[in-house]
């Protein structure tokens, strides 16, 4: 067996204290995870993937596993608690807690109740590897753009405001559309217009510095496999965005919503010349899917909030070779890190903490 191991974590985001109260198979508990890699090994249907949700549920008040936060509220349970203690880059702590159920959401951070949740992933921001990873690949435009509009926001302090006032243009003018008001629309085409540009310019901006950190993963973990990702803006390239809603009036009249806009762009990612999922093989897809997400994650801590790294069962995914890959690179970054695993032995790098998950609840192991 080979063993990697990590090095020193520094100016990092860390979870330092995490407790979960009534959240699916768990025990209410709190742990004290180290800022490095943290394991977590249990049988299956043990609660490993839901310590990993807690974590998000905290960062995001939300999960990576349902759309409905409320599924995961325990049996009998009116709503579940997740609260960190998270220690930034500088060392200043920060009090977060989400609580969520059959009453609504409800956040806070340092004791003051917050009603954006988007305050939730500046201070904490994730990053998730599972199974539902290659989504990026297989799935549309919508995963896409979400991953594309969450790498933004961490690297563009303006992004979040552009992409409030293009939502807020774009919801009036198909307002308008579906009452058939034709000058109404018409009237919030200028708002919309300045707000796409803006949001375009950020994301064109972030891409080019995305595509610069995956192209080395590409080179190490996909070699001689010609990979290209082109980022489709939403309208056509050889016109202003002025000129395509002209162009689409008639359509959008009959349709009764906005066809040209940032909110139809995507990230078309080929192989071969083909879309990725058709031409790699599934371990392929894969790798290039952790890829995009570790590259998404290198971009954001060079910003100084470095994402905190969620791992569902890695070697469930990737063969021994591209696991090692992932884990090398894991352990070169200084991100906080929670990967689980079945048993020990099959993650075999040195560890901050580990702990085993029985009957619901974790055990700190020596």
């Amino acid at each position: 067996m080979f063993f990697l191991y990590a090095a020193t974590v520094t100016n990092a985001r860390a979870i330092t204290r995490l407790g979960l109260y009534r959240l699916r198979n768990l025990a209410d508990q709190e742990c004290s995870p180290e800022p490095g890699i943290n394991l977590i090994t249990g049988e299956n249907a043990s609660g490993k993937t839901s310590f990993l949700e807690a974590i998000h549920i905290l960062a995001r008040a939300s999960s990576f596993r349902t759309a409905r936060v409320e599924q995961a509220v325990r049996y009998e349970a009116d709503d579940l608690i997740t609260t960190g203690l998270v220690v930034d880059g500088h060392g200043v702590e920060h009090h977060l807690g989400v609580q969520r159920g059959r009453s609504g959401t409800r956040v806070r951070i340092d004791q003051q109740t917050v009603s954006n949740l988007s305050e939730l992933a500046r201070y904490l921001p994730v990053q998730v590897i599972n199974t539902e990873s290659q989504r990026l690949l297989n799935d549309g435009p919508k995963v896409r753009r979400s991953f594309l509009n969450w790498t933004v926001f961490h690297v563009e302090q303006d992004y979040y405001q552009h992409w409030r006032r293009y939502d807020r243009a774009l919801k009036q003018r198909n307002a308008a559309l579906r009452l058939q008001q034709r000058r109404l629309s018409v009237s919030w085409e200028s708002e919309l217009v300045a707000a796409a540009h803006a949001v375009d310019e950020a994301r064109q901006r972030v891409i080019r510095s995305l595509l610069g950190e995956l192209e080395p993963l590409i080179d190490r973990w996909l070699p001689d496999t010609d990979i290209g990702i082109t980022y489709r803006r939403g309208w056509p390239e050889d016109k202003p965005l002025t000129e395509a809603l002209e162009a689409n009036r008639q359509r959008e009249a009959e349709l009764r919503y906005t066809l040209a806009g940032p909110h139809r762009a995507d990230l078309q990612i080929r192989a071969g010349g083909v879309e990725a999922q058709h031409w790699l093989s599934r371990g392929q897809q894969k790798t290039l899917a952790i890829a995009l997400l570790l590259a998404q994650s290198r971009l954001i801590a060079g910003t100084g909030a470095v994402p905190v790294l969620l791992i569902d069962d890695l070697r469930a995914e990737l063969d021994c070779q591209h696991a090692r890959h992932v884990l090398e690179e894991v352990i070169a970054s200084p991100a906080q890190c929670f990967i689980t695993a079945i048993e020990r032995d099959g993650i075999p790098i040195d560890v901050s903490r580990w702990f085993q998950i029985r009957g619901g609840r974790l055990q700190e192991m020596i």
